[in-house]
């Protein structure tokens, strides 16, 4: 248990917000070894994004006022990669100069240490409202930027936001009901036109280890003076519209092969078939599937995107991958056969056997090997959460290769289904 996040506590966390309704702050909730887990986490994303130049999307940087391109923050931080053990402040004044802010999303793909505390808080209020049906996606704030640089705005529709406050300096946030704002502010998205409406706000400060609840609905922005860190939880509720797209979206993500044949033109193009069999051959699905009325392959389609994202604990973003891929003929993770791994039992993978092939659900990826009792066991231990010495599986299950053992292990750990334990990993390359 991550401090006091326990059922008994988020139980008093809905009461005081109204079931969600209304805006609060919780003071002190976390202690400051979690500010400096959690600080360190927000490190290890931005080593991820700046030392890999890893910008193109969620990454917005702010220096006096001014939002940089992607050019321009190229040019700031190519050659100014963020060391192992400097501080974030430091860096960021080193680079960046006097006044600055850095949004970031996607936190769980580029943090293992974010993604695992911030999910153990959370856990306890899963057994309360269940998990969101788009997930969680983590956000930081970074910097001493002054007023939000979003201006007056609401969230997305259903994304209703926990702040975690890391500090050290406090930050203060103005809210405006709906009807408060659309009769003083007349309703502008990202009004920068703030000290007029103040006085109609209501304001919110929080410092160092407190908790900031925010429903979507509600027009908002936030002030930093001094520097400081935030990390934002988002709970994504999605109107139908959006879900809806986002299961046609999973269709292309998990059975659309990556075909690069030319198709040709058509004589007869009206009755011709043949790009319709084009397109049926490029959908990686068996054809008991594709003969089934469509509404069953839409329902196979959902349960399967919600067993990727049970595998990856609820997070919405898959972590990075140690390597684009790996290839069985090509050495990654030296001597693993030396190594003792083990998994993390916030991650459990999951494994289905669908005639000869064994599917597995790892960190938010579907993977399929052909099927052996062997591989399953191997799961099996895994998922018990205990360390493992290599050595130990090649030997007990010494009807399958060697080579075959320890390429399973491979894709499992360059997935971040399993890690090497004492063992630093060489860092993420982008996918």
């Amino acid at each position: 248990m991550e401090n006091n996040f326990n059922r008994d506590w988020w139980l008093s966390f809905i009461e005081k917000n109204l079931s969600f309704s209304q805006t609060q702050v919780y003071k002190n909730v976390f202690t400051k070894d979690l500010v400096s887990t959690l600080n360190e986490g927000v490190r290890e994303m931005l080593r991820s994004r700046i030392n890999r130049l890893d910008i193109n999307s969620g990454f917005r940087l702010y220096i006096n006022d001014k939002e940089l391109s992607d050019s321009e923050i190229r040019k700031v931080i190519k050659n100014n990669k963020l060391g192992e053990t400097e501080d974030i402040e430091a860096y960021c004044s080193r680079v960046f100069g006097e006044k600055f802010g850095i949004i970031t999303n996607y936190g769980e793909k580029h943090s293992e240490i974010l993604a695992e505390h911030i999910l153990r808080t959370v856990q306890p209020l899963f057994d309360i409202i269940g998990i969101p049906p788009w997930g969680l996606e983590l956000t930081t704030f970074i910097g001493n930027y002054g007023w939000t640089p979003l201006g007056i705005h609401t969230d997305n529709r259903g994304e209703n936001v926990l702040h975690y406050h890391l500090g050290p300096g406090n930050k203060k946030m103005y809210v405006w009901d709906e009807e408060v704002y659309e009769k003083e502010g007349k309703g502008v998205s990202n009004n920068k036109n703030v000290e007029p409406l103040l006085p109609h706000a209501k304001e919110f400060e929080f410092g160092t280890g407190d908790l900031y609840y925010m429903p979507w609905n509600k027009h908002h922005i936030g002030y930093s003076g001094e520097f400081s860190v935030g990390v934002t939880l988002w709970f994504n509720n999605p109107t139908r519209y959006d879900f809806s797209k986002l299961m046609i979206e999973t269709i292309q993500n998990l059975f659309l092969k990556n075909d690069q044949s030319i198709i040709e033109s058509q004589i007869d193009y009206v009755t011709n078939e043949n790009t319709f069999l084009d397109f049926i051959n490029t959908l990686n699905v068996d054809r008991e599937t594709l003969d089934a009325p469509l509404e069953d392959f839409l329902k196979h389609t959902y349960n399967e995107y919600k067993k990727c994202l049970i595998s990856n604990g609820g997070w919405q973003n898959i972590p990075l991958s140690h390597h684009k891929k790996i290839e069985s003929t090509k050495e990654y993770f030296p001597d693993l056969e030396t190594k003792r791994v083990r998994t993390n039992n916030l991650y459990k993978i999951n494994t289905e056997q669908t005639g000869d092939r064994l599917v597995i659900y790892v960190r938010g990826t579907r993977l399929s090997f052909k099927y052996f009792d062997e591989l399953q066991e191997i799961i099996d231990m895994l998922n018990g959460g205990e360390s493992i010495a290599v050595i130990d599986m090649i030997n007990r299950f010494d009807r399958l290769p060697k080579d075959v053992v320890l390429y399973f292990l491979k894709v499992l750990i360059n997935n971040k289904g399993a890690k090497i334990e004492e063992v630093k990993l060489t860092e993420a390359v982008l996918c």
